[in-house]
């Protein structure tokens, strides 16, 4: 009997160390966000590479790019991909309910009207929320806030309990003093003084801390037309350490966190509006068959910087 209970043990304790094994070698749940400002190029661009590998990504663009190009964001969200509403002007976090309200409906008609798909995701500049937009969001029936980073590298979805609607957070890194935390995204890490090998070193960085779940962010007019960013998603796209999923798969994925709205972590940091990079966005090779004329780089009134 006591060899019988050994043995069941040592069988119990192998596939216990098996499926740590199986855990620790997952690919990282990862999912695209495309961000865009100024012209659809970059968008097209990703969508070309996307579409060779079928598959999506979130994309949030300024108003001004959807309405130039209803076309483009009809056949995307056709496609599989998720068009997220935002609000480019100023963050939400303690604006008024009325106000918050009226730019969160705007949005969710002029999306909705354009791609024939529900609005599901929204994000305001510098992806702010308080618990006015929960409230505001909740009215209309949006289901996702998108948040800013508040562990690390690891992406998190949480799920306040007195609301419907839940808060993406999204991947943050820091680069320490002074320019501090953003997003694990191109722009930002360009508008911190990276440059391009400083952003795949960083992303690099971020893939081995082996998070459970991570977003990647590009805004389009950098990463989707400039040769060497473009190349650093190149060479990851291709990496068996992540698991490239669109929204609905990398939403299944997840193990929401629910918790009293209070207890949910918020990060307001912003330490910087002014871009500072090492070198200008237009001495970057441009990807070949992408010609870019008049091409300004974002200011800090740049409303979907990720920051």
């Amino acid at each position: 009997m006591k060899k019988h209970l050994l043995i069941l043990g040592l069988v119990i304790l192998a596939i216990a160390s098996i499926s740590a094994i199986a855990v620790k070698n997952r690919p990282i749940n990862t999912m695209l966000m495309l961000i865009e400002f100024e012209k659809v190029d970059g968008i097209l661009q990703w969508e070309k590479e996307l579409d060779k590998r079928d598959l999506t990504a979130l994309v949030k663009v300024q108003d001004n790019v959807l309405e130039k190009n209803p076309e483009t964001f009809k056949r995307l969200a056709d496609k599989g991909y998720e068009v997220a509403g935002g609000y480019d002007e100023a963050p939400f976090w303690d604006m008024s309910y009325d106000e918050q309200y009226k730019r969160l409906k705007e949005s969710k008609e002029k999306i909705e009207r354009i791609t024939g798909e529900k609005m599901r995701v929204f994000g305001s500049r510098y992806f702010a929320y308080d618990e006015t937009t929960l409230k505001a969001a909740d009215a209309l029936g949006i289901e996702y806030i998108l948040g800013r980073g508040v562990n690390d590298v690891e992406a998190t979805v949480y799920q306040p309990k007195e609301y419907k609607t839940k808060i993406i957070s999204v991947t943050n890194v820091d680069v320490g003093e002074p320019m501090g935390r953003g997003s694990l995204c191109d722009y930002s890490l360009w508008a911190r003084g990276a440059d391009s090998q400083e952003f795949g070193k960083i992303l690099d960085e971020s893939i081995a801390k082996k998070p459970n779940n991570m977003i990647i962010v590009s805004h389009a007019y950098l990463g989707g037309t400039r040769l060497e960013w473009w190349n650093q998603y190149q060479r990851i796209l291709l990496s068996n350490k992540i698991k490239w999923n669109g929204f609905d798969d990398w939403l299944k994925n997840q193990r929401i966190v629910t918790l009293p709205n209070i207890e949910i972590p918020m990060n307001k940091e912003v330490k910087y509006v002014n871009p500072s990079p090492v070198k200008p966005m237009e001495d970057y090779e441009p990807i070949s068959g992408i010609e870019i004329k008049n091409t300004i780089p974002p200011s800090s009134d740049d409303g979907t910087m990720c920051l």
